[in-house]
């Protein structure tokens, strides 16, 4: 028991300084805000203006659309993708069970996002057609719809999803999700339209997919259906697996896998950049 409570310490310990040091670094640098058309806000850091100009990465964090990480899945990834040359930008979108529109509230959100971002690529420094987005449980369900949009002035140019919600089909989405964006009882012809996975095409992006293989809050189905989608349909993919019991966890710094996660990721962008260099 003493134990127990001394590795709890310990943690609480380690994350509360991650916090306080992310939090000194951020005030350092000048985040902008912008409350976005609809009344969402956008927390932006430019890269730098002596660095080769990149692309953009857009985070949507988690919370079953009724709450957000900001941090874990938000304001601690600033300096990982600000070090790869990287615009960063956070969407802190609205919760769609506080609007009788409610799944329009994530519609417009996004929107606004996608199209405020490109429209200031050259001022924020980097490159309008490389506009990612990154997406976290019930964030990874916001991203993926985008992913999948057929307008292409919305859709990103790549998409990155951790432990995500896909699927609005009831035997396999995050029933809070799935309540909070469309309602308890939906039809059956709504949670198809926004059950991603069913939407694949030729025109929706890269991704890259992280799947926790015992997740214990959202079904890992939800990732293994997209990615086996996105392979059905010839669209490049990578699935990375970590075999793991917990949800949520972001860039907390004593999951299991926290170092490799950000190696993993830190591959694939500059995998992805290196083939895109080679295409122009």
């Amino acid at each position: 028991m003493k134990t127990m409570r001394m590795r709890i310490i310990m943690y609480a310990s380690i994350v509360l300084l991650l916090l306080i040091l992310t939090g000194i670094w951020i005030v350092n640098r000048s985040i902008i805000r912008i409350q976005l058309p609809h009344g969402a806000l956008l927390h932006v850091l430019p890269a730098d203006k002596d660095n080769q100009v990149r692309g953009a990465v857009i985070l949507c964090p988690g919370g079953g659309y009724r709450y957000l990480q900001l941090w874990t899945e938000g304001y601690l990834w600033f300096p990982f993708f600000h070090r790869q040359g990287y615009t960063v930008a956070m969407l802190e979108y609205r919760f769609p069970h506080q609007y009788p529109e409610r799944e329009q509230i994530m519609l417009d959100d996004g929107t606004d996002g996608m199209l405020v971002m490109r429209q200031h690529a050259q001022e924020w420094n980097f490159d309008k057609d490389n506009v990612g987005m990154m997406g976290f449980s019930a964030g990874g369900h916001l991203a993926s719809y985008f992913m999948v949009s057929d307008k292409a002035s919305v859709r990103p140019d790549f998409g990155i999803l951790f432990y995500p919600v896909v699927s609005m089909k009831k035997e396999l989405t995050h029933k809070r999700t799935h309540d909070s964006l469309l309602g308890e009882d939906a039809s059956k012809k709504k949670e198809e339209q926004f059950s991603n996975e069913l939407h694949i095409s030729e025109h929706t992006p890269p991704a890259y997919i992280v799947m926790i293989t015992g997740d214990t809050v959202v079904n890992p189905q939800n990732t293994k259906l997209f990615y086996d989608g996105m392979r059905a349909k010839n669209r490049p993919a990578t699935l990375q697996v970590y075999h793991e019991d917990s949800h949520g966890w972001g860039l907390q710094p004593f999951f299991t896998f926290h170092s490799q996660v950000m190696e993993d990721l830190k591959n694939w962008l500059d995998s992805r950049q290196q083939v895109k260099r080679n295409e122009e």
